[in-house]
C-alpha cells in the first residue's frame, strides 16, 4: 500500500523547509531515483520558479543542471539537508 505523501512544486517545498537543500522525488519516479535541489530562482509571484541540482537515477546514471518540471505539483521531500540552497529572486 502506498503511503500518503504531500506533493507540491519545488519552490513551495523549498520555502516550507527554510530554503535548506532538499532531497526530492517525483511522483512518477521509481524507488532509487532522487534529486538534490541546490539552487532555486523564484519568480515575482513567489509561487513558481526554476530549480537546479543533482539527479541520481536507479540505473546509476546522474545528471546535473536544471530540474525539469519544477513548477508541477509532483514532488515530495525525502530528506532535508543542513546546507542552505542558493536562492535568487527574479524581477
Amino acid at each position: 500500500m502506498e503511503k500518503n505523501y504531500e506533493y507540491d512544486n519545488i519552490i513551495s517545498l523549498a520555502k516550507k523547509h527554510n530554503l535548506k537543500k532538499i532531497m526530492i522525488m517525483r511522483n512518477s519516479w521509481n524507488q532509487g531515483n532522487w534529486c538534490i535541489v541546490n539552487k532555486i530562482a523564484i519568480k515575482p509571484d513567489g509561487k513558481y520558479g526554476y530549480a537546479w541540482g543533482h539527479t541520481h537515477y536507479a540505473n546509476g546514471n546522474t545528471a546535473n543542471g536544471k530540474i525539469d518540471c519544477a513548477g508541477t505539483y509532483a514532488w515530495r521531500v525525502v530528506k532535508v539537508l543542513e546546507e542552505d540552497m542558493e536562492v535568487t529572486y527574479l524581477k
